[in-house]
């Protein structure tokens, strides 16, 4: 995949987009590769917050200067909205990274796992030869000795969806 945008502008903004065949065979970590470097930009030059998180008294921060009164209401409730951004923020970027880059179902193997191939009694028919050959199974041998963690995957899983479902949510405030 190759990507290159020019200097925004609203008239005439050039985009290269080149898009391969194997870009497309696991989308989401494709897309977590791009969207996850513009999330660290994002969350490093941001100059705001989403209009719901500078509220003051029912009323929007910017319009509350009027009232003297709300003067450090003001600046203490945009550093909470400032954090509360942040916060979400820092659910999607954890979210993407771990699609773009961690084996996270390896972490939820305990133990040793020890395989081998052993002969089955079942054959088959080549449809290419049509002659009889012989199955395979995995055999575990000794499946005491290690564990898959299901609900700690599960638990990981959900967290990873709460950073995608915030960034859906607030896909319309990814601005600087």
């Amino acid at each position: 995949m190759k990507v290159s945008i020019s200097k925004y502008n609203k008239i005439g903004q050039k985009q290269q987009i080149v898009i391969d065949n194997y870009d497309t065979y696991s989308l989401d970590h494709t897309l977590a590769y791009i969207i996850l470097p513009m999330l660290l930009q994002l969350k490093e030059l941001k100059h705001g917050v989403p209009n719901e998180f500078a509220k003051v008294g029912g009323e929007s921060y910017d319009e509350q200067y009027s009232f003297d009164f709300y003067t450090e209401t003001v600046d203490e409730n945009f550093e909470k909205a400032i954090q509360a951004w942040d916060d979400i923020l820092n659910k999607m970027i954890w979210s993407f990274y771990q699609i773009a880059y961690v084996d996270y179902n390896s972490l939820y193997h305990h133990g040793k796992r020890d395989y081998e191939f052993k002969k089955s009694d079942r054959q088959y028919e080549n449809p290419i030869t049509k002659q009889k050959q012989d199955t395979f199974e995995i055999v575990d041998k000794d499946p005491n000795s290690h564990w898959f963690d299901y609900v700690g995957l599960d638990l990981h899983n959900e967290r990873i969806q709460e950073g995608l479902d915030l960034f859906a949510k607030y896909y319309r405030n990814l601005w600087d």
